[in-house]
């Protein structure tokens, strides 16, 4: 392979395997689904309800999000239109 083709697969290789939540919705790639405990998620509509769970910051069961201060959590964990 030459150098422009093998650098691209690697840039092609660490955004694919990036952690950033933007990365991955962008690429399609959603994290764990709300839907997968609905039970739990039963009319969470907005960024802060998630946030009254999941922020590192308080003590709730829900694990906690490593990126609290990102706005778009329903776009990346919730994949009902």
């Amino acid at each position: 392979m030459n150098i422009k083709k093998t650098l691209t697969l690697f840039f092609l290789l660490l955004t694919l395997s990036s952690t950033g939540c933007a990365y991955r919705h962008y690429l399609g790639m959603h994290d764990p689904s709300i839907t997968s405990s609905p039970e739990i998620h039963v009319d969470v509509q907005d960024d802060a309800e998630c946030l009254e769970c999941h922020d590192p910051q308080t003590q709730a069961e829900a694990p906690p999000t490593n990126h609290p201060n990102f706005k778009g959590c329903l776009k990346c964990h919730n994949d009902t239109p």
